[in-house]
This record gives C-alpha cells, structure tokens and sequence, in this order.
C-alpha cells in the first residue's frame, strides 16, 4: 500500500512541476504562435480566412496582425492571455 501512495504522491509532485515550468516558460518566452493563430481562426470562426500576415511583433506585449477575410482586411492586436482587440483606422 505504501508503494501507491508513494507513486500518486510522485505523480502529483511531478504534474505540479510540469505545470509550473510551462506556465514560467510562456511568462519569460512570451505566448506561442501557433496559440495565437488558433485563438484568430477561432475569433474569425464565422468569416473564411484567407491569410495572416504579422504586422508588428513585441514580445510580452503585443502582436499585430493583418487578416484578410472573405469580406475585407483586418487589423487585430493579441496581448498576453490571447486577449483579441480589433483595431480600427483613425478618421
């Protein structure tokens, strides 16, 4: 019995150090890029994309894409979280 409990107690050692280095790891590295464009198919889920191009890119801050629907082209800013905001021309 002590053998189970000693190899659930390393299992959830291991799972809580696994986690922590992934969240550390995107906290220092910045977000990944294939997330963010999973995040844009995802916001765009109801329009047919054509492309995604990067405009900008500041790692920990922002990225700036262009996404060119079936309707028009699009400025969007991903911030940290996946956290889409669309942005708009100044008039």
């Amino acid at each position: 019995m002590s053998i189970l409990y000693s190899l659930f107690y390393s299992l959830a050692i291991g799972c809580l150090f696994v986690y922590l280095f992934i969240y550390t790891y995107d906290f220092f590295y910045g977000e990944k890029h294939e997330k963010q464009l999973k995040k844009i198919y995802k916001y765009f889920r109801s329009e047919t994309i054509t492309k995604v191009d990067i405009l900008e890119h500041d790692p920990k801050k922002f990225t700036i894409y262009q996404v060119v629907t079936d309707t028009g082209k699009k400025k969007i800013k991903i911030k940290p979280g996946y956290k889409i905001i669309k942005l708009v021309a100044k008039k």
